[in-house]
């Protein structure tokens, strides 16, 4: 534990911004800050335009909390031009637990230019690195504040219900925390794209781990159709974090490899490229489902590859739209010694057709490009009555029902089981 480091002074610079103690020389500023009604300063500042009492806060109150290790109050300054743009500090610092809080302001003209994030940054890794703190906790309660803790790396515990009192009014705030540990795991290893299944669209349906990688990594994409139009791997996203890039993927573009569907690819990896070069460690990729089924992931981790090699890819499996259709409808996938079959039905119904004259189990996806094709199919079969239909899964407008009933134009990504045909409990053991 380096709590001397704590209490000593403490100058910290970065690319753009430097973090030192409050001076007497700070006042002019100060003084302008307050009376253009700049609110963003320590709770412990005095609001009062008093000579003698801002020259105490500054030459000694302010001080006196890191003298004894309590607490520290940071100014924020711009490096080229040494102007103040905010404020930071370590509060409820304990050195029996190693932990303590993290509180930050930025002066309303200097938001969203990055000073908060790196200023987060810096103070963060010399009170875990040089301090040996082990634990910071931030809370925040707005979507800006929210986004500065992520970009910083922090990671979202839960929400505080009722946390924060503003205006007589009790406001939910979100509790993100710092542990060295993370600072750790970003330090080490090789840039990281990780492709992560998000489900059919139901936000209940993503693993705890595609969560936590969710919220850690750096940037986070998802695949859309065009940039003012939200997609459903996003909006499964945004049920757990506000930092959703959106790129444009081809998804409608049929006929193989058309140049919109290599352009798109080529895009998305440049985006990727560029977020490692601009700093950042890991980028997830969120894809309906699992990424290694049927997934842009496998198109973009490939352009990926090409441009950096020393990328490490990796992928987070994702619950699949034939397992969430089984549920819904509760139908059985397979018994026994019953095999399973995936046809895409984007090349026709040929492939749909010899799957159920061989297999058990046979699920479809892409269900919409041939429809009225794959009743008459399943009725020439003989397969007709037990099979089920599904679109827009956990959605509004989710449409779960037997395929008899399927008539006219359905979604071009809905999903078909068949199942096996059983008669007996245990009969195909």
């Amino acid at each position: 534990m380096s709590e001397s480091t704590f209490c000593g002074p403490v100058l910290l610079r970065g690319e753009r911004v430097e973090l030192r103690p409050f001076s007497i020389d700070d006042a002019a500023a100060l003084i302008e800050i307050i009376r253009a009604g700049e609110d963003f300063l320590p709770d412990n500042f005095p609001r009062r335009l008093d000579a003698e009492r801002l020259a105490w806060w500054l030459n000694t109150g302010v001080h006196q909390p890191q003298r004894s290790g309590a607490a520290i109050h940071l100014a924020v300054l711009d490096r080229e031009s040494g102007a103040f743009v905010g404020t930071i500090g370590l509060y409820r610092v304990d050195w029996t637990q190693l932990t303590c809080e993290v509180g930050y302001g930025t002066r309303p003209r200097a938001r969203r230019r990055g000073y908060a994030t790196e200023a987060l940054r810096l103070i963060s890794r010399w009170a875990l690195r040089d301090c040996g703190l082990h634990r910071i906790e931030l809370r925040a309660a707005t979507i800006e504040s929210v986004r500065v803790a992520e970009k910083a790396g922090y990671v979202c515990e839960g929400v505080a219900r009722g946390g924060e009192r503003e205006e007589g009014v009790n406001r939910d705030q979100f509790v993100f925390s710092l542990l060295a540990a993370d600072l750790d795991r970003s330090e080490a290893g090789p840039p990281r794209l990780v492709g992560i299944g998000v489900g059919p669209g139901d936000p209940e349906l993503v693993t705890a781990k595609a969560v936590r990688i969710l919220r850690e990594a750096d940037v986070v994409l998802v695949p859309v159709m065009a940039l003012d139009e939200e997609g459903r791997a996003e909006s499964v996203v945004r049920a757990y974090t506000g930092k959703a890039e959106r790129v444009v993927f081809a998804l409608n573009d049929r006929g193989g490899v058309t140049g919109k569907r290599a352009a798109a690819w080529d895009g998305a990896a440049e985006r990727v490229v560029r977020a490692f070069e601009e700093g950042a460690h890991t980028v997830a990729f969120a894809t309906i489902g699992d990424p290694n089924v049927y997934s842009t992931f496998t198109y973009l981790a490939q352009s990926v590859r090409e441009r950096r090699a020393d990328v490490a890819v990796e992928t987070v499996p994702g619950i699949t739209a034939m397992q969430d259709l089984a549920a819904r409808s509760g139908t059985v996938l397979t018994e026994g010694a019953e095999s399973l079959a995936l046809v895409p039905l984007t090349a026709g119904v040929s492939g749909f057709r010899a799957a159920l004259e061989t297999g058990d189990t046979v699920v479809a996806y892409k269900v919409g490009s041939v429809a009225a094709e794959v009743v008459e199919v399943l009725k020439d079969a003989g397969r007709l009555e037990e099979a089920v239909y599904g679109a827009r899964l956990g959605l509004a407008g989710e449409d779960v029902r037997p395929a008899r009933e399927i008539t006219g134009a359905v979604p071009y990504l809905s999903t078909l089981i068949v199942p096996g045909r059983r008669t007996t409990r245990g009969g195909k053991l």
